[in-house]
């Protein structure tokens, strides 16, 4: 694999992706803006759990960057479906790169984006919100890194299955919002009803929270997130096996239809 070769689409890639400021607002802002709006209802639910002193951020601020990069696990996809629409996809196939080079260009933007925007919301999280970090900083950017790869695996089997644009982004909200929701993004997973609760272990998200809720509420460090890390790299595993199995560089997708 030569990663020069890799580069070159990386770069392309994100100079698309910021050439339209719609994503920086969708990942940036309407995170930070949630969580101006949720942060006095997830005090109280915390103060109910036995942390009288958290603010609310200290849920808000992990379950709105974690539920707006599950939203976002499509984005790889489309670039794929994109290219197809643009018909600039069989150049790609028929330039020098292996399928895993090629692949690859498309995968890292996706994977770097979610990385960033999950570490400014908790780097901003502070300033705008008084939200504090109990544990261990590097566990939290361990958390960080395996949840982006899962999430990004799973946009991958997503792309792999789905044959047009609207199956792609059917598939994806779907499986995003349910990640977010069922994960206990949204709501803490205590206040669940109890098939909720049962369904939420299924779902890398719902790892995500648990070991984000180990380091900033319960002051914990790596070895309290070794257990969510390796889930989530487990679900990652198989999103990928899924999508290896089902994805070919010759299938056609359509862009429109």
């Amino acid at each position: 694999m030569s990663p020069r070769a890799s580069a070159a689409i990386i770069r392309h890639e994100f100079r698309v992706m910021f050439s339209d400021p719609s994503t920086l607002v969708f990942l940036l802002f309407m995170p930070l803006l949630m969580v101006a709006l949720m942060r006095q209802l997830f005090a109280g639910a915390l103060a109910a759990e036995g942390f009288p002193g958290a603010n609310g951020s200290e849920f808000a601020v992990p379950g709105m960057a974690v539920a707006f990069a599950a939203f976002s696990v499509s984005y790889a996809g489309f670039t794929f479906f994109r290219d197809h629409g643009w018909g600039t996809w069989d150049r790609l196939r028929a330039a020098p790169l292996s399928s895993v080079e090629l692949i690859a260009g498309k995968v890292v933007p996706t994977v770097a984006v979610t990385v960033a925007q999950l570490a400014l919301l908790f780097l901003l999280g502070g300033p705008l919100f008084g939200f504090r970090v109990a544990g261990s900083v590097f566990a939290i950017g361990l958390v960080v890194v395996v949840l982006a790869l899962s999430l990004s695996a799973f946009g991958m089997a997503v792309t792999a299955l789905a044959r047009t644009m609207q199956q792609l982004n059917a598939i994806g909200t779907v499986g995003g919002f349910g990640m977010a929701m069922l994960g206990g993004a949204w709501v803490p997973v205590s206040a669940m009803p109890g098939w909720a609760q049962a369904v939420a272990p299924a779902m890398p998200t719902y790892w995500a929270m648990k070991a984000f809720r180990a380091v900033v509420l319960d002051g914990g460090g790596v070895p309290d997130v070794v257990v969510p890390v390796l889930v989530m790299a487990g679900f990652g595993v198989a999103f990928t096996l899924l999508a290896a199995a089902k994805f070919r560089l010759e299938d056609s997708k359509a862009y429109y239809g």
